[in-house]
């Protein structure tokens, strides 16, 4: 079977971070790279025989591609989705689906009617650890889930093409941008939240941080922290899942249930380089790209991550957003 043919937007941080796992996809193959940045595409591509353009449309006039895989700028995903399912190509997007829920539905009706297959790349559904998790609360082998707590703590990201992470208008913030990892993931697996209560802590030096409360049926409660701190903080995520009989917990990279640790999947990969944007390369990245090219060649819909649920998580974040309370820090003068 041919491998598929890719064509990369956007190679900037989790641009690269793509790129390079697709040297470990044996089934597909990027042949072309467009980036506003000539100058780091050609770094990053180095001596492979990949195509440069800084126009995306140029690309799919010239090239005979399969797939696109968006890492753009998170405000470019909504009408660039659309466009691409419309011309014909499967699409593979970044996180977020887009930075609304209006936006949401609307590429989620385009991706539904399309022939094409079309997938968010919500990596965490795809790590070894939050899998484990979600098996053992759907099999129910430590009882009924009775308290989750997730964190997401992060240097404020300072790495982005003329800063557009900073700006909440293009990034969605730390709400949209980071905690939604794990709003993804708690969506993916308990469905919407019966009753949401969360707190946003707006310091001094952009520190930024959302607390949500969110419950759910059996009175089971779930806490996401996210937090972009002003320092020079290593990214770190975790979880802390207590049972009816037992927990599970994800510490530091060590996953443990009931005070055993857990040995999951931590392949090492050929190119597992320093992505220069505060995340690990983490073989999350390549299991759902690998996932999403299967799907195209085996001619089915994915079906961990569909264009549905991922509409939903940019709805629970707006929803989170309108119910925040917005603490500021008091300041001496």
């Amino acid at each position: 079977m041919a491998k598929v043919r890719v064509g990369l937007i956007g190679i900037g941080g989790m641009g690269g971070c793509h790129f390079y796992n697709y040297d470990n996809v044996p089934n597909a193959e990027i042949v072309a790279v467009c980036d506003v940045r000539e100058d780091v595409a050609k770094e990053k591509i180095g001596d492979r025989k990949i195509n440069i353009y800084t126009d995306y449309n140029k690309m799919i006039r010239k090239e005979e591609l399969d797939m696109i895989d968006i890492c753009t700028p998170s405000f470019l995903h909504a009408d660039m989705a659309v466009k691409l399912l419309k011309k014909g190509y499967h699409v593979l997007c970044e996180k977020p689906m887009t930075l609304n829920a209006k936006d949401a539905k609307k590429v989620s009706v385009v991706a539904q009617e399309s022939e094409k297959n079309f997938m968010v790349a919500h990596v965490v559904r795809f790590m070894a650890p939050y899998a484990f998790l979600r098996n053992t609360i759907e099999s129910g082998k430590l009882g009924r889930l009775l308290r989750l707590e997730m964190k997401r703590i992060s240097a404020i990201p300072q790495w982005s093409w003329q800063d557009w992470m900073r700006d909440e208008k293009l990034s969605g913030g730390v709400t949209t941008d980071l905690s939604i990892h794990d709003f993804d993931f708690v969506q993916s697996v308990l469905g919407m939240p019966q009753k949401i209560e969360s707190y946003r802590y707006q310091m001094t030096n952009n520190n930024d941080t959302v607390v949500t409360n969110m419950i759910y049926e059996g009175d089971t409660l779930v806490t996401c922290e996210g937090t972009w701190y002003n320092t020079n903080i290593p990214f770190d995520a975790s979880f802390l899942a207590v049972f009816q009989n037992g927990y599970v917990e994800l510490n530091k990279g060590k996953l443990v249930m009931n005070g055993e640790e857990v040995q999951v999947n931590k392949e090492v990969q050929k190119n597992n380089k320093d992505l220069g944007i505060n995340v690990g390369n983490d073989n999350g990245y390549l299991a759902e790209i690998q996932y999403f090219v299967d799907c195209i060649q085996k001619g089915k819909k994915p079906e961990l991550v569909t264009p549905a649920s991922s509409m939903q998580s940019v709805v629970l974040a707006d929803m989170i957003k309108k119910k925040a309370t917005l603490l500021k820090q008091k300041r001496k003068i």
